[in-house]
Formats: C-alpha cells, structure tokens, sequence
C-alpha cells in the first residue's frame, strides 16, 4: 500500500524536501552526512513498515543518545512524513497505520527507551546471565513465570493454551531471556512482532508479565540489582510484543472517533446481520470451556436478548438500550480479566465466522473494550508473589517429611500423649489398639495435610462422637504436635500451617460431647431434685458408691488412693457426692482442694475416676442421659480436687513474672489491639455479618472484648465470663467463625508490634472460651440435625404447613431479600421470576416437598456471582425471619437451618477456591 521499496524511498525523498523548508527541525541535519541519514532511515522505515529485515544500522537509542530531542520535533517529523504521504496519494487509513507504526519509536529518539541491551548492565565483568547464576536459574525463574502467569486473571488468557504447546513456549522464552542477558543467543527476536501482531497485547499486559518475572525472580532469591537490570533488558522486546494491538486498534480507534459507528453499523449487515452475529456468538460461547458457564442455563434468552440489544447500540444501530446500567448488572458477578478476554476471543471468532472483514473486527473490539470497566466492576487487586509462592509451595505433607515425616510425628505425639496428664486416659489401650489408632491417625493427617487420602473422613465424627472429648482435649493435643514439630526442627511457619489445618477438624471430634454434656447442664440447671430421684436418692447413691469402689480399687490407674484409708474414703465421698448429685446437704469434711493437695492427683486420675463412676452407673441400669447429668454435676469437681481456680483469669500465662497484659504492653496498646481487630472482623466476609453492627453496638462489642481480654491477661476482672454463654447461645458461631476471629486478633496483635511468643500465649488464653461461644450453635444445629434424621424430611415439610406453609415461607422470603440491600442485587432484573421459580422447587424438595428441581446445580448456578459468607449469612437470616413471620417455631427454624446450611460450600465453591 506504500508501494514497496520503491514508493518508500519516494516517500522518503518528499520527507526530506519537507524536512530542508521547516525552520522547526531543520537545524538538526546540519553540518550532518544529510545523504547518509536519508539513506539509513529509508532502509529503517522500510523493514518498521513491513518490508524486507535489511537494516544492519545502530540501535536507535545509541544514535539519538544525549541529542536532547524533544517530543515537539518528533511530532513536527510525524507531520513533514503525514504530509509526504499525502502528497503522494497514499489513502487515509495507510497513512494512519504508517503513523501509528512509527510513533513507538518515539521513546528511543527521546533517550527514554525501554529495555537495554545486555551488554549496557555489565557489572565486574559479568553479565546479567552471570549474575543470574545460569541458564538453569533463568529456565527455573521462566517456569516459575509461567505458573504465575497461569493463576494471574491479567494475561492467563494468553497463557492458558494446549499442554503440548507449553512446554514449546517455555523453551523459547527461557532462549529469549538467555540471549538477551549476555549469553548465546538461539532465538530469532526478529520474529516476535509477526507471531504477535494479531495478539491483542496491550502494555498492561506486558507489564503484568514483567511483574511475574520480577517475583519469579525473587522467590529464587535473586538480588534486586539484577532483576532490575534484567526486567530493563526484557523492556526491549516490548514494542515487538505490542506493536500489532498498538497499531490496530488505534487505527480502529481513530475511525470510530472521525466517522461514528453508523458506517460499522451498516457495514456488519444491519439488523440482520447484528443478529446473526450474536446467534453466532452465543454458540462460540457455549464451546468455550473459559466462559461457558456464564451463559447457560434457563435464564440465557432473556440475557441473550439484552446483552444483543446493547452490543447493537454499541455497534451503532439506532435503536435505544432499556436494560439496566451495565456495572449494576455486573455488581453481583464475578468476571475478572481472563474472562473478559475469552469474551473478547469469542467475539471475534463469531465476527470473522458471519464474514467481518479484520478491520472491522478491530474496530467491534476497540469498542468492546470501552466495556471492561464496567464490567470487570468486582475486579480485585491480583496479589502476583502470593500466587507465585501458592503455585510452587509444598504441600504441608512434604515440607513434614512426606510419609515418614507424618509417621514419625504421630508417633513421637502418641508416646508423650500416654505420658500427658490432659489426655492420657484417651490413648492407654492395648499394643494391638494402639497400632490400629496410630495407622488411622497417620492416614488421616497424612491426608488433610496434603498427602494421598487413604481415610475415610466421615468416619471421624461418629468415631469420636460417644467419647469424652473436649475443646481442652483437642487443645492439648494441638498442644503436643506443636511440641514435636519443634523438637523435631520445622520451621514456625510450616507449624503454624499444619494447626491452622488441624483446626477444623474440632467439630469432628468434639461435637459429641459438646452436645451431650450440654444437654445435661441445661437439665441440671432446672434443679437436681429430679436427677437425686432418678439415681434412688440417698440410698441408690450409696449402692452406686459400693459399685464404683468394687470397680475403683481393681482400677491400676487410681486404686492406690482408694485402698489407703478404704471405708473411711468411701464414707466421706458417698456424703459427699450424695450432696452433689442433690441430696442432702450433709457434708462437714476439710475443702477438697485442702485434701488432694499433697497426693499427686492430676487430670488422668480424675478422667479414670469418671470413667469408673460411668461403668459405675452403667452397671446400675441407668439411661445414657442420666449418666451424662451426673457427669455434668460432677465436672467441676475437678478443679478443686487439682487445686486449680475455675476463673478463667487464671489463665493468663506469666513469664518472667510479668503478666500477659504487660507483656501486650499494657492496656493501652491491648484497646489499640482490638480496635484494628474489630476493624477487620467487619471488613473480613467470613465474619463480617457478625460484626455489622449500628456504631453504638460495635462500641459496645468492642468495650466487651476489651474487658473480656484485659481480664484473661492478668489485669483487673471486668467482664463476667459467665454473661459469654447465654450472650452467644442463639448466634450460629461455629468453630470456623471463633477461628477466623482468632486469627484476626493474631494479625492485629502482630500489626501492633507484641511479640511471638505473647502471641502464642494470648491464643491460649481466647481458646479457653471457644466452648462459651460456639456451643449453642453445635448444639441446636446438632439437635436439629437428629430430629430431622429420626422423623424424616416429609415430617419437617409438613411441620412447617406442607406445600402452602412453605411458598408462603418463600413468599415472604423474596421480600425480605428484595428490601435488603445488602443482597438484593442478586435478586432483580428480567431474570428474577425464573430465578425465583427454581429457586421455590429447589427449597420445596429439599425440605421433602413435592417437587422436582430440574436446573443446573447449586455449585454451577452461583459460579458467576460474586458472593461470599456475608451474603450467603445475610440471606440465611432473612430466611430465618421469613419462617418466624409465618409463624414457625424455633426449634422448626433450626431444623431448615440444618438443612440450607450444608449449600454453603456448594454456593461459596468458586469463592473458596480464589480465596483458599
């Protein structure tokens, strides 16, 4: 369209006469070699312009270097040569592509070039690839690159590409990169503008790669020095890389400025033509594996039809677009670039399939991309050396020593277990036992820590569910692996991961008796008159003692106590458990504290004398919630009987003398501590429904927090600990809430400069009231959870008044969530009576209605919302409302709870999985 070689050199010719009149630039050519310099920029032009690769001059910013040329007499350059063009006829759009082309060269005539050549960063004689440490480190840098590459929604569209087209392009950026450092150079950079001219890689994109190689490059601990210099050397491969989007879409850009989209309008055919177009689309889109999901299901034809209307508009048809603004439409999505680029790719896939010539392909995707904005509106910052370091961790399986290492740890943990006080009555079983625990714990941590799953989880409640495990229990075993993993040399942080995996694991295994023993306190608490009764009053109490001490005294494990003083012993403690369990107060004996101070009693002793009272009142005949009841009663004997204080306060751990609150620096920086604290909780969506609260509200959470913490730490009491129970007995906190408030309190701690090991000490501390906070929730979902298994969905549906009790639920429901702002972005636009109809059979047959749900499922259908904990928390409470105001009982509401709950991992999926 130049007109070859030939029409270059004329072109170049009038530039020059232009050039030699222009009183703005002329005074630079000279006292120069004017022929010369004419000569060398023909030859330059030529290949920029898409000639012959014959320029075998100096690099551009070595010739222009220290001239002190300005952005002004580069535009006059750029005008003499438009005019040239002119002049000899060249069309508009040749001229503005032949403008557009030239114009990257302005940085290097400026003396502000991007990338350098190698042997510009030589230091001490070595160059980049030296410094690098080799080929190997820069080929481990690219694969780690490429990985982040992967997991960064900015370019993955450009990386994401067949398996055995990876490892190709691996090797010829690993070449690239050993060239452009200082070593051999395999690789022809000379190709890189075709392979990529038809690409639409912008700067943005490119300078997200160079990000990605910027962290590759420090997570193999390369100095700063030399990343700098070597993302300075990359920077000279970025017009290559850019150039063709560069050229295009401005060229598209300019047109669609100077002659609207009227003329693009008719060129793609019109209405017709338009709708052609978007049919065609809609079927690319549902074959792309990127984005398909967002554009199926029984909804898609009142989406087609709107999102045709206003690429129509867009593409200049003169109608007028009725739908909803586009970033509210968005608001509820979760798209991120990598999606908006697969949407880009399909439209230009359909553009050329319904015979869009590539001009007007550019000129559809300049416009396209006005969009992003607008709809990328829930874009998140992409946090590049976190993906990075996720991409290329070790799972906590091999950073333990894999098999051997779990082995190891599970044993060393099983041995100091039998030797520990806490927990010891749990794990003395026979050698045949005791092999049989150790094999499935092994297989079960081995697993959860990211080792081959070779334990069935689901066994782990039921296992656990009839023992006597407590959150003190499972701390103290928490307690012991900390131990071992540091005796044994593991890093901290590998520790702390290996806990905060653990964790979740608690409900598991302590919900059992969580729930048992709550139950019977609640029994307890009405009066233990009926208990007194129930056990034969004094004198079944009294046969009770003689069985217990017929079981006691052949027990190895406390015999010794009993037999020293027999009949005495059994005296004192039949009056005195006569009087625990509601009878007579008859007791006239010493404190127990005074008593067992010197025998060397401790907690394995006392778990033994349970166990033995258990078979005791077993063995008399009596039910399961009973002996629960008894075992309430008889608890808190325990820490007279150990000589420990049952105020929580005591728990605060002393060093050094000093109290913990000290060591937090005072009250003071304490208050600070949970002010940032509370600041993330209602930031933080796993939480954030908890904590979002009128400012007189959080006011007052955050003065309790404050008083409950200062107390616990050493400093004066000014919170009852006993108001924490009944404060939380109605919320629905479970282990995972009390987690991530704990961690959060960690982080402000650690943001507020306390120490390590204060930290460590503090966590203890607030573990002390887990139970106080979650058990009501483990308890009411755990009952719930058992009446719906015993009575059967369909009892639960007709409870709650069969098919016409339930829409009526639903009813109410949709308009709760209607006037909720929170959530009602979910809940609108043309979509949401299709919405609420599936919704309505979903929830029918899951509470054992009559209906038969036919849509996508759960997981699929919320894959494109964004929507975290907070909103699935939000909605859950509406529906809560929503049964209570149609007239459900409480315990009616729990059982649904239990029922909707479980969906959260299935709504929250794709959440989750960014979020792991």
């Amino acid at each position: 369209r130049m007109g070859g070689e030939e029409g270059i050199a004329q072109f170049m010719d009038r530039v020059y006469d232009l050039i030699q009149v222009d009183n703005r630039i002329k005074s630079w050519f000279s006292g120069k070699n004017y022929q010369a310099i004419k000569e060398g920029q023909r030859v330059y032009l030529t290949e920029l312009l898409g000639g012959p690769k014959i320029y075998k001059g100096k690099d551009l910013v070595e010739i222009h270097k220290g001239m002190g040329l300005s952005d002004y007499e580069f535009d006059c350059f750029l005008a003499n040569c438009e005019k040239a063009m002119s002049g000899l006829g060249v069309e508009d759009e040749t001229i503005d592509e032949a403008i557009v082309s030239m114009e990257p060269v302005r940085n290097a005539l400026m003396d502000r070039a991007q990338g350098l050549a190698a042997h510009a960063k030589m230091v001490d004689g070595q160059s980049i690839l030296d410094r690098f440490g080799g080929e190997m480190n820069v080929e481990s840098v690219v694969e780690m690159m490429y990985s982040g590459c992967l997991g960064d929604p900015r370019v993955r569209f450009y990386f994401e590409v067949n398996k055995d087209k990876i490892q190709g392009i691996k090797h010829k950026m690993t070449q690239l990169m050993v060239g452009a450092f200082g070593g051999p150079v395999t690789y022809d950079d000379s190709k890189m503008r075709q392979i990529h001219y038809n690409m639409n890689i912008t700067d943005y994109h490119f300078d997200a790669v160079l990000e990605n190689f910027w962290c590759a490059s420090e997570l193999m601990e390369m100095s700063n020095p030399v990343i700098t210099d070597a993302v300075d050397v990359l920077g000279k491969v970025r017009q290559m890389v850019t150039a063709g989007c560069t050229v295009r879409l401005e060229i598209a850009r300019k047109k669609s400025e100077s002659q609207g989209t009227d003329g693009l309008y008719e060129c793609l055919g019109a209405a017709t033509g338009l709708q052609t177009f978007i049919d065609k689309l809609y079927e690319t889109m549902a074959k792309d594996e990127m984005i398909k999901h967002y554009f199926t299901g029984s909804k898609m034809e009142a989406i087609k039809k709107s999102q045709g209307s206003y690429l129509a508009v867009m593409f200049g048809a003169p109608i007028q677009y009725e739908g909803r603004p586009l970033d509210r439409i968005h608001s509820v999505m979760s798209i991120s670039d990598f999606e908006f680029d697969s949407f880009l790719s399909c439209c230009g896939t359909a553009l050329r399939a319904v015979g869009a010539d590539s001009q007007n392909v550019d000129e559809c995707v300049v416009l396209l991309e006005t969009a992003r904005r607008d709809v990328l509106i829930n874009r998140r910052p992409h946090d590049v050396k976190k993906t990075q370091e996720a991409a290329s961790a070790k799972s906590v399986y091999e950073r333990l020593g894999g098999e051997m290492g779990v082995t190891n740890m599970v044993e060393t943990m099983y041995n100091q277990a039998l030797e520990d006080s806490r927990i010891r009555s749990f794990f003395e079983k026979n050698k045949a036992k005791v092999t049989t625990i150790k094999k499935k714990m092994t297989q079960y941590i081995g697993g959860v820590f990211g080792g081959p799953v070779t334990y069935d989880a689901n066994d782990l409640r039921p296992m656990h569910y009839g023992m006597n495990v407590s959150d003190y229990h499972f701390d103290a075993i928490l307690d012991i692996i900390k131990g071992v993993l540091k005796e044994s040399g593991v890093k901290p942080k590998d520790i702390m991961d290996a806990i905060l995996i653990l964790q979740p694991v608690r409900a598991d295994v302590t919900t059992g008796f969580t729930v048992r023993m709550e139950m019977a306190r609640k029994n307890v608490e009405k009066g233990k008159d009926q208990m007194f009764k129930r056990l034969g009053a004094s004198e079944g109490i009294t046969a009770l003692m003689d069985q217990f001490f017929n079981i006691g005294t052949t027990d190895v494990r406390i015999k010794e106590f009993l037999l020293k003083d027999k009949d005495r012993i059994k005296a004192g403690m039949t009056v005195y458990i006569v009087e625990m369990l509601g009878g007579p107060k008859a007791y006239k004996g010493k404190e127990l504290g005074e008593i067992h101070k010197t025998l060397g009693v401790n907690d394995y002793h006392f778990d033994a004398f349970l166990a033995d009272f258990g078979r005791a009142l077993l063995g008399a005949g009596h039910q399961d919630v009973l002996i629960d009841e008894v075992m309430v009663s008889l608890e808190p004997v325990r820490a007279d009987v150990l000589g420990r204080s049952r105020d929580v306060t005591d728990a605060a751990v002393m060093k050094d003398g000093k109290p913990l609150l000290e060591r937090y620096g005072g009250d003071m920086n304490l208050e600070t501590v949970v002010e940032s604290m509370y600041d993330k909780l209602v930031e933080d969506p796993r939480v954030r429904f908890h904590f979002e609260k009128a400012k007189a509200k959080q006011r007052q959470i955050r003065r309790k927090m404050y008083q409950y913490l200062s107390g616990a730490f050493g400093g004066p009491v000014q919170y009852d600990v006993k108001q924490m129970r009944p404060a939380h007995y109605n919320m629905n906190i479970t282990d995972y809430h009390f987690d991530v408030v704990s961690e959060l309190f960690q982080r402000a701690s650690k943001e507020n400069g306390c120490e390590a090991e204060a930290m460590m000490d503090a966590a203890i501390v607030v573990a002390k009231v887990r139970a106080d906070v979650t058990t009501g929730c483990v308890v009411r979902m755990e009952l719930a959870k058992k009446k719906n298994a015993q009575d059967g969905m369909d009892q639960l549906f007709q409870r709650l008044g069969g098919l016409d009790g339930v829409m009526a639920m639903i009813d109410r429901l949709y308009e709760c969530v209607e006037r909720d702002k929170r959530i009602n972005m979910f809940f609108e636009g043309a979509k949401l009576q299709t919405l609420k109809r599936q919704q309505t059979d979903y929830i029918i047959a899951t509470l054992g209605g009559p209906a038969d749900y036919r849509g996508r499922s759960i997981e699929d259908s919320h894959a494109v919302i964004e929507i975290t904990d907070y909103h699935f928390d939000c909605y859950m409470q509406n529906a809560g409302r929503a049964m209570r105001d149609v007239g459900a009982e409480q315990d009616a509401v729990d059982e649904v709870t239990v029922v909707l709950e479980p969906l959260r991992k299935q709504v929250l999926a794709r959440h989750y999985k960014e979020n792991k």
